[in-house]
């Protein structure tokens, strides 16, 4: 933090801490002690929390920093919280839903006040900013009349300034910047026992995968090391901007812990499909308190479809480099479906660690093509192959027969084909696709072939592959929408795809003209039934 922006920090920590003081005063109830110390325990309790925060910080607190009454998923995730001691909470919650006071006010004091906090972290996204989070905190602490009221004051020494603070009852509290270190954190006989990482994914970061693994490790490893061995609640307020970034690489660390909770929340809710997604009659808003409808719209209208669905949907979609998201049409596709044909191809590599193995199968309904399975992973071509023998038996319970191809030269070929047979013969799969490859520019071939598809409105995706399917969706998706002429990110999916598409129309496309002389190899003539 530059002396300038300390200085203009401590500007705004005086006018704030003033506002505090004299709002809180004016609101300070007359009552005796006996009903201050039972509206107190009252609040106290858990299930109270609401109220308990809409007291000292929210509407009933006479601060002009609230305007609703708190909502039900800040009571949900509270309660959580409080009954696991060892939490791994990741609030992703859109931008405005008061994730940062709730995290890092309200949980901590009333944590504090039932003797389950002693030790709080406040991560920032760096130095200045962790140091802008305690200052929030200690704003409240040091000019907030209702807490001094019920619970004395509280300033010990230290300031937000210098990066910690105690409190009279013996509390501590430090702000650190993911860049700093966390090894060894220690306040007399207590460890940390609460931390926030608030704000902290990057969408710049999330490209460079080193970076989010240092930082990642940083955090369940030096972080949650450092916790108290009967404490450690660990909360990660950060609505979900971008993908393969920290919060994904947290995730995976933690899928498997019994303390994991994910709480999600969108700016509003729909009853509607995707394509009509932006109607303005059918939002609900998430936080009825402090949302109507009308506003709920306007906050949508007002962003571009790509940074609402990242700040107030949790969807990290990126503005395709060529391929635009809101080009590409998903449906649902019906369980028996007819089909002309099937198709698949793939896009292999030498090595495990190399390029990614792509595959895609389409599904061929006249001049229409639908994506019906996909696969995307850096993996050996057996494991590749054995995905492809689950697509061929899947299909072949429905009655079709894959037509497949891979992507090799002649040289490659000579490589590929031994691991593709024997991995034929361990999965039991007679199909076996064809080595084809093609000349030419790729990067023009695949520019051309899947603009065409998607300009003509005849490349279509099942829907439910974003669940089924996850992991390989997104990231077929993801190398989809990055994908530009010249590029050096990997385009194997593209690739495949192109190819998948430019194949399924040479093989089973046909003109709706009379007379066409366009092959129908693999249309069966009469409907199934």
């Amino acid at each position: 933090m530059t002396k300038t922006e300390l200085k203009e920090a401590k500007e705004r920590y005086f006018m704030l801490s003033k506002m505090i003081q004299e709002a809180t005063s004016k609101s300070l109830e007359n009552e005796s002690t006996d009903q201050q110390q039972d509206r107190i325990k009252r609040l106290l309790k858990p299930e109270n929390y609401i109220e308990f925060f809409d007291y000292y910080f929210g509407v009933n607190s006479g601060l002009p920093l609230a305007d609703a009454p708190s909502a039900k998923f800040h009571h949900d995730s509270y309660q959580k919280v409080f009954k696991d001691n060892k939490i791994r909470q990741f609030r992703e919650w859109y931008r405005g839903a008061a994730k940062s006071i709730h995290t890092n006010v309200g949980n901590i004091l009333h944590l504090k006040e039932n003797n389950e906090l002693f030790f709080a972290l406040l991560i920032g996204a760096n130095e200045g900013l962790s140091k802008i989070l305690l200052s929030d905190l200690q704003m409240h602490f040091e000019s907030n009349e209702r807490i001094i009221k019920d619970f004395g004051q509280q300033l010990s020494y230290g300031n937000w300034a210098d990066g910690e603070f105690q409190t009279k009852d013996g509390r501590f509290f430090k702000a650190l910047g993911l860049n700093q270190p966390f090894r060894g954190l220690r306040f007399g006989q207590y460890r940390p026992d609460f931390a926030s990482v608030d704000d902290c994914e990057d969408r710049d970061r999330a490209k460079r995968p080193e970076m989010v693994r240092k930082y990642g490790e940083k955090i369940t490893g030096d972080l949650k090391k450092a916790f108290h061995k009967e404490r450690g609640r660990l909360i990660i307020p950060n609505n979900y901007i971008v993908k393969d970034g920290l919060l994904d690489f947290l995730k995976e660390k933690f899928k498997d812990s019994k303390h994991l909770d994910i709480s999600r929340v969108n700016l509003a809710t729909q009853n509607i499909t995707a394509e009509d997604c932006r109607k303005r009659t059918d939002w609900e808003p998430s936080w009825k308190e402090r949302y109507t409808r009308q506003e709920v719209i306007d906050i949508i209208e007002d962003d571009d479809h790509y940074t609402s669905q990242r700040e107030d949907f949790n969807n990290p979609i990126e503005e395709g480099k060529l391929f635009k998201a809101e080009t590409l049409i998903h449906t649902k596709i019906a369980e028996h479906e007819v089909w002309d044909g099937i198709l698949d191809h793939w896009d292999l590599s030498y090595t495990a660690n190399g390029d990614y193995k792509a595959g895609v199968l389409l599904g061929i309904k006249g001049i229409n093509l639908y994506v019906l399975e996909v696969f995307c992973q850096r993996c050996e071509i057996n494991t590749a192959m054995e995905e492809r023998a689950n697509w061929f038996k899947k299909y072949l319970k429905k009655g079709y027969s894959m037509m497949g191809f891979f992507d090799a030269t002649a040289a490659q070929q000579a490589v590929y084909t031994p691991v593709i047979l024997q991995a034929a013969e361990d999965n039991k799969c007679p199909n076996i696709p064809i080595g084809l490859h093609q000349e030419g520019d790729k990067h023009n071939r695949i520019a051309a072939g899947i603009t065409n598809a998607l300009f003509r409105k005849i490349l279509f995706w099942d829907e439910s592959l974003k669940n089924r399917s996850k992991t390989h969706y997104d990231l077929f998706m993801k190398q989809v929408l990055a994908f530009e002429k010249g590029t050096t990110s990997n385009d194997d999916a593209p690739d495949t795809l192109e190819r998948a598409i430019t194949l399924s129309q040479t093989y089973f496309g046909f003109s709706k003209e009379e007379g066409s002389q366009k092959p129908t190899f693999g249309r069966k003539k009469t409907r199934r039934v």
